[in-house]
């Protein structure tokens, strides 16, 4: 049987990070034990010690003074707007192409939303930003696309010009850095998501890094009231792992697939996006602090970002230099970045998945529309068609090649012969 090549599909997943997930389950008279020490192992499923070994790893890399965590990225960025003063009568400046979990944490500290177009490199364009910054402007966010920083040199001199708070959005650029830099330590709070298909993951967690101890201490003080992550919650999220771990190698002869199909539809494992906040509305059991199981799996993954981070640049080089294909195009060939996903253009993207599935392999599709996922309600969350006609153009063309440590070299080679064969013409 031939392996399936994911994209997505919780791509960080190690056999380690399974053992610590069944080291949690299988031990449920644990789970009751909530005192913050746990004793020499830490075998608390929601509240431990390894919380609190995650925030100093993370303040440890950053080599930086404050470092919180929480459930998610997305609880992250909402509690990083409110540590900034966000409310009624404010505007947010973001960009368009991005993950409806941005304009939701905006809209949910009573801000609105204000779209700014993007350049070929899926980044922020700074001249499309000076013009939609208003008297109401407060607070910019700076995504970094895939990895790649944007242009951070423009876009903080224009939040300087116009007082703007900068929150750099880090979800997709773990580790990458700007003029030797890290991304994250250049605005005023930086967040980084740990999700399924993110640098790093413990299938759902954030972080919060600032060097401003009046920030810190805001953000310290939204995470001591938060509560506790719900149990059921987290064995889903531990459960994830032994399910995707026996499911992946099979779901070419559709056992994986079924059994994967089965476990989402009876809510066995979590949702990365549930049904409400595709509509602009919070779920009822987020925002909460990160598990102790979660922050486990997590302390791993960071002591290995650096390593993963070089495997990436080493698969990003080989399709930079390998995809030749007249119907592809590379908009961004820099491979001094750690890309999270390797995005590349065709006209034609629904017929590249298509083409691609039947070899085996199964291509990305961030991002397939200007707010995704492609479901949600955009006049919720305030986006009108035309607003950003790049960031739109782009998305109609956009599709991912992986990057993640379980792509290998031969694997990418495989996906390169793929992508070069698409629509060529039968001799």
């Amino acid at each position: 049987m031939k392996k399936i090549i994911f994209t997505g599909f919780s791509p960080n997943l190690t056999g380690r990070d399974v053992l610590v997930a069944l080291k949690f389950l299988c031990l449920p008279w644990k789970w009751f034990t909530l005192l913050d020490a746990c004793g020499p192992i830490g075998f608390s499923l929601i509240n431990g010690k390894y919380i609190k070994i995650a925030e100093e790893k993370l303040k440890q890399y950053f080599k930086i003074k404050y470092a919180y965590t929480f459930d998610s990225g997305r609880s992250a960025l909402y509690f990083a707007l409110k540590s900034l003063r966000a409310g009624e009568g404010d505007e947010i400046l973001t960009q368009a192409y991005t993950c409806v979990v941005v304009p939701n944490a905006i809209c949910q500290t009573g801000a609105k939303p204000v779209y700014v177009d993007i350049c070929n490199d899926f980044n922020m364009d700074p001249e499309d930003l000076e013009k939609k910054i208003t008297h109401k402007s407060k607070i910019l966010i700076i995504q970094h696309t895939f990895g790649l920083p944007a242009q951070l040199g423009k876009l903080l001199l224009i939040a300087k010009k116009y007082n703007l708070k900068v929150v750099e959005d880090c979800a997709h650029s773990f580790g990458a850095k700007y003029n030797g830099q890290f991304v994250g330590t250049f605005g005023d709070i930086g967040m980084f998501s740990f999700g399924a298909d993110k640098t790093i993951s413990c299938v759902r967690g954030g972080a919060l890094i600032t060097k401003n101890s009046e920030l810190a201490d805001k953000i310290k003080q939204y995470q001591n009231n938060l509560p506790l992550p719900l149990m059921s919650k987290t064995i889903q999220h531990l459960l994830h792992y032994p399910l995707f771990f026996v499911g992946k190698p099979l779901y070419g002869i559709k056992i994986g697939k079924v059994l994967l199909y089965i476990a989402k539809k009876f809510n066995i494992i979590n949702h990365i996006i549930y049904k409400p906040e595709k509509s602009g509305h919070p779920v009822p059991f987020y925002p909460a602090r990160l598990a102790n199981a979660l922050a486990q799996i997590l302390i791993n993954q960071l002591q290995e970002v650096d390593e993963i981070n070089d495997h990436r640049r080493r698969i990003a080089k080989l399709y930079t230099n390998f995809v030749h294909n007249k119907k592809v195009r590379h908009p961004t060939s820099d491979i001094r970045h750690p890309k999270l996903r390797y995005t590349i253009l065709t006209k034609h993207p629904r017929k590249m998945h298509d083409y691609a599935k039947k070899h085996g392999i199964i291509l990305g599709n961030w991002y397939n529309t200007v707010i995704a996922p492609a479901d949600i309600d955009l006049e919720k969350i305030g986006y009108k068609k035309g607003d950003c006609p790049n960031a739109e153009l782009l998305a109609s063309q956009s599709i991912n090649l992986p990057t993640n440590r379980c792509t290998t070299e031969k694997d990418a080679k495989r996906i390169v012969k793929v992508i070069n064969q698409f629509n060529r013409p039968v001799a």
